[in-house]
């Protein structure tokens, strides 16, 4: 297929940087290592085109993104040299207060509104917006949903914030015809996608579960402002629902973002506890230890949604397809557990 899928990225973070570089790479070698579905309903990475981005950080407003995406703090590694993107990162919207040392770091400036963005957005042809930005930002994620609405584009919610499981939300973008899926982005192999995965494998081999914890330590931004006590209850509480979808009955499930290590960059460390019983009730624990990157883990789940919204435009389908949100997001309009989502997933979009 020769369309071009136009993206905007709202929020040039860690995340942004890893996509941005994979996407590059695929053009210059014609394959890309670790990607998961080259080609995804005929579509593969030569049609996803990023073409505008916003930000609000003044080191990277009016840089361009090749540029943008390695400046602090983003800690990502450059994996190449993409060259000129002709991209300039343009300011973006910023409607709540951030976190004191997360403001500190960033900054904030002055901000657009959304009626600003929204004619940047049309004069684009932007399809897709990916919302990046860190999460608590109920205000601006909303108003970036908005801009994207009015502008004609289909949204991706990669915050907790409540916009895909907001039914008057996800009725407006059907009737526009366009696509909205979310919320929080839930990683290829990270935390939450890990814990689910260990606990449906346990179910499925007769244990019953009965406790675990997972404790989340890392570096970037994203965990900086999600170690903020208000954002830090949100998050749990979404990755706990999440989790909890797993098991047919109650269980004691802890999770959450404990502290931000400077020097791990954007890399996150979990740390899982499980016990449970066996025949007799025989005891079994689990001590768990992951390391992974967050940009790198966003990745291939953001090409994959981005292409499964190309294909659903196609065949008339607009909303908040459920197949996505449960695929690749912690808190969708309908929670399933992680294997039949993955199946549901490939059955509608790979076959």
């Amino acid at each position: 297929m020769s369309k071009k899928i136009k993206v905007a990225i709202i929020g040039v973070g860690n995340s942004a940087c890893i996509f941005v570089q994979g996407i590059a790479s695929y053009k210059k070698e014609g394959k890309l290592p670790g990607l998961w579905h080259p080609k995804l309903g005929g579509y593969n990475l030569d049609n996803i085109e990023v073409t505008e981005a916003f930000d609000i950080n003044p080191a990277k407003i009016g840089k361009d993104l090749s540029e943008a995406i390695f400046i602090e703090p983003n800690k990502s590694t450059k994996h190449l040299e993409i060259g000129n993107q002709g991209i300039s990162i343009r300011k973006g919207i910023m409607l709540d207060k951030l976190p004191g040392k997360v403001a500190k770091l960033i900054g904030t400036g002055n901000s657009l509104s959304n009626d600003e963005i929204t004619p940047i957005l049309k004069k684009s042809g932007v399809d897709v917006v990916l919302n990046l930005i860190p999460s608590g930002l109920d205000k601006t994620s909303k108003a970036y949903a908005e801009a994207a609405l009015q502008a004609g584009c289909s949204f991706v919610n990669c915050t907790p914030s409540p916009i895909a499981c907001d039914p008057n939300i996800v009725s407006a973008f059907k009737k526009a015809e366009l696509l909205l899926v979310g919320d929080d982005l839930m990683s290829q192999f990270g935390g939450t996608a890990f814990h689910r995965g260990i606990l449906e494998y346990m179910l499925e081999r007769g244990i019953k579960a009965s406790k675990s914890y997972q404790l989340d330590v890392g570096g970037g931004v994203e965990t900086m402002n999600t170690i903020d006590e208000q954002n830090k209850g949100i998050k749990r509480s979404v990755k706990t629902s999440a989790i909890s979808v797993e098991a047919p009955y109650k269980m004691d499930i802890v999770t959450g973002t404990t502290e931000y290590v400077d020097f791990m960059g954007s890399d996150r460390t979990s740390y899982y506890w499980i016990t449970g019983k066996g025949f007799l009730e025989s005891p079994i624990r689990m001590d768990l230890y992951l390391r992974t990157n967050d940009g790198a883990n966003a990745a291939n789940i953001l090409l994959d949604t981005i292409r499964s919204i190309q294909i659903n435009k196609e065949s008339g389908k607009y909303g908040a397809p459920n197949e996505i949100c449960a695929y690749g997001f912690k808190s969708p309009p309908k929670l399933i557990k992680i294997r039949e989502a993955q199946k549901i997933f490939s059955k509608t979009y790979l076959s």
